[in-house]
């Protein structure tokens, strides 16, 4: 059952997420023609600046979702509502909060900016629209929870999709029409509101007892949520360093163009993770169940087996976006937007130990580990933001992406691997070590040889035919006598034998 549903989300996630990239890209293509590399910053900017906002939900949701799994495991009703109504009152002081927050950040705005900006648009406007666009998510966020973690996130997957692929056409039509970047933001908070309304309704019919009256959640209950939060919230605080400061610190140190020009690899890579993401995230609910209902050893098992799917779809991506990327961005927008390839190789070096990691931080927090590395986070804010700031006076954009990629590769790999393997399999890090450097040694191999023979090659076509089947088959013979492969190969097989099955029954 676990599998079956798991396959179900992330198909549709996955055909849902092509489709949004291609609008996105059309998106991205006539927001640059039309407003320019200055907009584009200023939407980077903002955007990073919500983000740190959201460290006020303090991990509110990561705690609330691992209180789920043994309710839903149970299918203990009573017990869903409570900590769902829980849940609610406790977003709706966070969306207060951030939106107090964020309104007590407007006068400090242009101190974020190195340059003034030139563009035709009133900063604060732009930045109201961006907050009222965070917030709204938080006073629905309760009814979204429960459709996913009960392993139905396709739905909620579908919904976003629906309203979204709207939006970015009307977006589309608005900029090449008319030019307007308000009405562009307008119409994206119009759009946020009728997505969280439509999972709202959704949501209640599809489980109508969580409109019944929930008795109040027992102190003992409470309790352990809140003792897991204030561990969460260290962790989104390291998080937030990690990959949240770079825009602000380029914005402020080297200028809001560049901001814009990074932006564009962001979009990139965001949507290529976002593929990667898809077989985790898909399978994220059933990892929790499997948590609360497997043994060990088992466990184990189905780690390695998602460890290794993550591993061959980061790794091939990576190899296409180191041979790629650059190519892309000039067929694109032109040779103005480019970045160098040294920028380039430590943007897709964090792409992958980042895409690797997070199956480690699924079974963590899914787990309830919050307290084993608490103190961590502060680790990581002393150490990524001193090497940012210090190497961002010297190599500019590559200072501040060489202190991400060496918090990430020094700090939390290694700590979150030892604790998921010591806690949850009961085994050394020394196998998880093993199987790292068989992937990165088969990664590194692979790239050898697609970069050796792109060098002779002009069209981008072929070079991306050159860089997957290059990849696929350098994979092939490294892993393919590992009971993983095989396990994959079973699957890839049931799923060609139910298509032709469904074939012929249609025929």
């Amino acid at each position: 059952m676990r599998t079956r549903k798991s396959i179900h989300n992330v198909s549709v996630m996955f055909l849902t997420q092509f489709i949004t990239f291609v609008l996105a890209f059309v998106s991205r293509t006539v927001f640059i023609k039309t407003l320019g590399a200055e907009y584009l910053g200023l939407n980077g900017l903002f955007f990073n600046i919500l983000n740190a906002l959201a460290l006020a939900e303090m991990g509110i949701g990561t705690a609330i979702a691992y209180a789920l799994y043994k309710p839903i495991a149970e299918n203990d009703t009573e017990q869903i509502k409570s900590i769902l109504t829980f849940y609610r009152k406790c977003y709706f002081v966070v969306g207060i909060f951030i939106t107090i927050a964020g309104y007590s950040i407007l006068p400090f705005l242009p101190y974020l900016i190195k340059d003034e900006v030139t563009i035709p648009v009133n900063i604060y406007n732009v930045y109201q629209c961006f907050l009222i666009n965070s917030v709204i998510g938080y006073f629905f966020t309760h009814k979204r929870t429960i459709i996913d973690e009960t392993q139905n996130k396709y739905l909620t997957t579908t919904i976003d999709f629906t309203i979204n692929t709207i939006v970015t056409i009307v977006q589309i039509i608005i900029l090449w029409e008319f030019q307007d970047y308000m009405a562009f933001l307008f119409t994206r908070i119009f759009g946020t509101l009728v997505t969280s309304i439509f999972i709202f309704i959704f949501a209640n019919r599809k489980f109508p007892y969580i409109k019944e009256q929930a008795v109040n959640l027992s102190h003992s209950v409470k309790k352990k949520i809140w003792k897991d939060v204030s561990v969460v919230f260290f962790h989104k605080l390291g998080g937030l360093v990690i990959l949240g400061m770079d825009f602000l610190i380029i914005s402020a140190f080297v200028g809001i163009e560049l901001v814009g020009i990074y932006s564009n690899y962001t979009l990139i890579i965001g949507t290529v993770t976002m593929f990667c993401h898809l077989f985790v995230q898909g399978a994220d609910a059933s990892i929790g169940n499997a948590i609360a209902t497997l043994k060990e050893k088992d466990l184990y098992v189905i780690f390695r087996k998602i460890a290794f799917l993550t591993f061959c779809i980061s790794g091939v991506n990576a190899i296409c976006l180191l041979n790629l990327l650059n190519p892309f961005i000039e067929l694109w927008i032109g040779k103005n937007y480019i970045l160098s390839d040294t920028v380039v190789y430590v943007i897709v070096a964090n792409f992958f130990l980042m895409q690797n990691r997070r199956l480690i931080l699924t079974f963590k927090f899914n787990a309830g580990l919050f307290r084993s590395d608490m103190y961590k986070p502060f680790i990581e804010i002393v150490f990524n933001l001193s090497i940012s700031i210090f190497l961002v006076h010297i190599y500019g954009i590559l200072g501040v992406l060489i202190g991400t990629l060496a918090n990430t590769f020094f700090i939390n790999i290694w700590v979150e691997a030892f604790i998921v393997y010591k806690h949850i399999f009961s085994t050394s890090i020394v196998n998880y070590l093993k199987m790292y450097l068989i992937q990165v040694l088969a990664l590194l191999f692979a790239y050898a040889i697609s970069s050796y023979i792109n060098a002779f090659i002009d069209m981008f076509v072929l070079k991306c035919f050159v860089s997957v089947f290059i990849s696929i088959g350098i994979y092939f013979l490294f892993f393919f006598r590992t009971a993983e492969f095989a396990y994959f190969v079973r699957i890839a097989r049931i799923i060609l034998f139910h298509y032709n099955e469904d074939k012929n029954n249609d025929a």
